[in-house]
């Protein structure tokens, strides 16, 4: 099993990791990213300008980086932005990853084109997540550990939750599932990420890396690009300040 993005170590006994979301191809946002903490750079193609939206252009922006990178074309049911057809959407994706310079993607557990990105990825070696949002609320844990089993048996290296608690009780119930997947088998189970979004949720984004989500995601740029999230320096100086907790 896969337990890297690029050469950045995931899961128990390493340190919280921070993926910095990107959605321009500046080099200088991603030497920010890196300078504030991030280890890993999320590019968002959807949220690229028009522009920007070529593959010869985010080669190019690859090429020029020093830090493993995730690519995401997140679809508009969940969250993304992309506007053209479901086909073309996968095969920017494949294309990106068919030139060999991108360490992990993520693709929607629920996609029409989930398997043709799980194929891709196993050609070139890499780890694929498997995501799943909620803007909306949070399924029961019961319904969430079912998801988290369909998405490793379909082939998915980490599964990613996103979703949205709305009392203080699923908000311990999302942290109780993070805990309980990411120490199965003496901390040697699959990779997971839990996100947790909305008021009652945005404390997890950096309390769940303490309990076993493998990654946490920040903007470097002028805003959040999805509800809750902090800053990668705000998350960093946090999660130092938070470390004794891990000892």
């Amino acid at each position: 099993m896969l337990k890297k993005i690029g050469n950045v170590e995931l899961g128990y006994p390493h340190a919280p990791v921070i993926a910095a979301v990107l959605k321009r191809l500046s080099i200088d946002a991603a030497a920010r990213a890196e300078a504030s903490g991030a280890a890993i750079i999320e590019l968002r193609i959807d949220l690229l300008e028009p522009e920007e939206r070529s593959i010869e252009k985010v080669k190019e922006f690859l090429t020029s980086l020093n830090m493993p990178v995730i690519i995401t074309n997140r679809r508009r049911e969940e969250g993304g932005s992309f506007t053209g057809t479901e086909d073309e959407r996968i095969e920017f994706l494949r294309s990106i990853m068919a030139t060999g310079l991108v360490d992990a993607v993520d693709i929607e557990f629920l996609a029409d084109g989930r398997d043709e990105i799980i194929e891709e990825a196993k050609k070139h070696d890499i780890p694929v997540i498997l995501s799943f949002h909620d803007f909306s609320g949070m399924p029961a844990p019961a319904d969430i550990l079912e998801l988290i089993d369909a998405m490793y048996n379909a082939g998915g290296s980490i599964a990613k939750i996103a979703v949205t608690p709305g009392t203080p009780h699923e908000t311990l119930n999302l942290l109780q599932l993070t805990h309980q997947v990411s120490s199965a088998n003496q901390g040697q189970g699959q990779l997971l990420i839990t996100i947790g979004m909305g008021d009652w949720g945005r404390h997890l984004r950096v309390i769940a890396p303490l309990y076993g989500s493998v990654l946490t995601y920040g903007f470097i740029e002028d805003e959040a690009v999805a509800p809750g999230q902090f800053s990668v320096h705000e998350l960093r100086e946090m999660l130092e300040k938070l470390k004794p907790l891990r000892q």
